[in-house]
Formats: structure tokens, C-alpha cells, sequence
């Protein structure tokens, strides 16, 4: 059974700053567009950071990432332990940002 945390019914977009870049399986990339910082990304990490679009909300995120690797035999809670520290990190270095009610 998933975990319920307390961001799990927020709604979060990447910050306006940032895109994300795809060429192939891999060659995946987030770029600060200010400040020209690029982060190289393995799969897991791209396919999180491409759900954040502003309409899913946390715990709806969780889930999708949850049941695409499950499928791939890795155990639930190792996947929990993943999606909750990049989660983390994604907040604490202002990669992400909590839309307000009204915000589209």
C-alpha cells in the first residue's frame, strides 16, 4: 500500500527557469535557463520530472512512477524511498514550484 504524505494533494510544475530535454534513452537533461546550469538525467529522474506538469498532483505522480517500475520488478518500497528523497531534493534546491488553487 502507498504511503500518504502530507504533499501528496499538492500540484507542482518545474520552475518557469527550467526545460527539459530528451534527445534519447540516453541523452536526457535539465537546463536552468537563466543561469545556464545543466543537470544529465538517468531515465527515472526524466520520467518524474515530466509528470510535474501542473495538473498531477504529488500523489497521483507517485503513483504512476510506483506502478511504471513495479511492473519492472523493483519492490515497492525501494520505490518509495526513491520518489520521496528526489521529491525532497527537487524542494529543498527550488526545482519545483506548489501551484496555488487558482493557478494554471
Amino acid at each position: 500500500m502507498l504511503e500518504t504524505n502530507k504533499s501528496d494533494s499538492l500540484k507542482m510544475k518545474l520552475n518557469d527557469n527550467l526545460f527539459l530535454y530528451k534527445l534519447d534513452d540516453s541523452f536526457m537533461w535539465l537546463f536552468n535557463i537563466e543561469n545556464g546550469e545543466h543537470y544529465k538525467l538517468n531515465n527515472s529522474s526524466h520520467f518524474i520530472l515530466s509528470l510535474f506538469d501542473g495538473k498531477k498532483t504529488v500523489g497521483e505522480i507517485q503513483k504512476v512512477y510506483i506502478k511504471k517500475y513495479a511492473n519492472e520488478g523493483i519492490a515497492e518500497p525501494i520505490l518509495l524511498k526513491d520518489f520521496n528523497e528526489l521529491l525532497d531534493h527537487l524542494m529543498r534546491n527550488n526545482f519545483l514550484n506548489t501551484l496555488k488553487n487558482n493557478d494554471k
